[in-house]
């Protein structure tokens, strides 16, 4: 099971919303110089509770009954614009 697997196994989607809240707002995660925001362990990690909080909202998708296709394909069959 993978990580994200894991933090969406074990946590719900409010307490996965306050976690990145708290990595975000925590100064020791910020990166010091370059191009990105943060470092690369606190970027990780967003990615993680990003991917587990995605998680959440497809199983909320799908309880509701519109579940959204994982195939990619948009619904556009035309490449006229």
């Amino acid at each position: 099971m993978s990580t994200a697997a894991t933090l969406y196994a074990r946590h719900s989607k409010a307490d996965l919303l306050a976690m990145q809240q708290r990595v975000s707002d925590d100064p020791a995660n910020k990166a010091q110089a370059g191009l990105s925001m943060y470092t690369s362990a606190a970027h990780k990690r967003l990615t993680l509770i990003a991917a587990a909080i995605a998680m959440h909202m497809a199983d909320a998708r799908a309880a509701q009954g519109r579940p959204v296709p994982t195939c990619g394909y948009s619904g556009r069959q035309s490449n006229r614009r």
